[in-house]
């Protein structure tokens, strides 16, 4: 399990990216590799599964892995602002 602990400014660069890579998925939801890789299946086979869409493989859609983690980019750009 990945222990590090991401402030508001880090996930908010992480999060600046249209799309998510396992590595992103793993900083974000401070999971180890192969969680990372079932969430990304997981988001992927949600979006997917009726083959209308064109995939990106091994990448997923930064605002899907967003909504799966429960992130609130408004709050988190929020606390910044109070910090600085």
């Amino acid at each position: 399990m990945n222990s590090e602990k991401l402030n508001a400014e880090q996930i908010l660069e992480v999060a600046s990216s249209q799309w998510a890579t396992a590595k992103d998925i793993m900083l974000l939801g401070s999971v180890g590799r192969n969680k990372a890789y079932a969430i990304r299946s997981e988001i992927a086979l949600a979006l997917y599964s009726d083959n209308t869409k064109l995939r990106n493989r091994g990448l997923v859609p930064m605002v899907e892995v967003l909504k799966y983690f429960g992130i609130d980019l408004n709050y988190l750009k929020d606390v910044l602002t109070l910090h600085k």
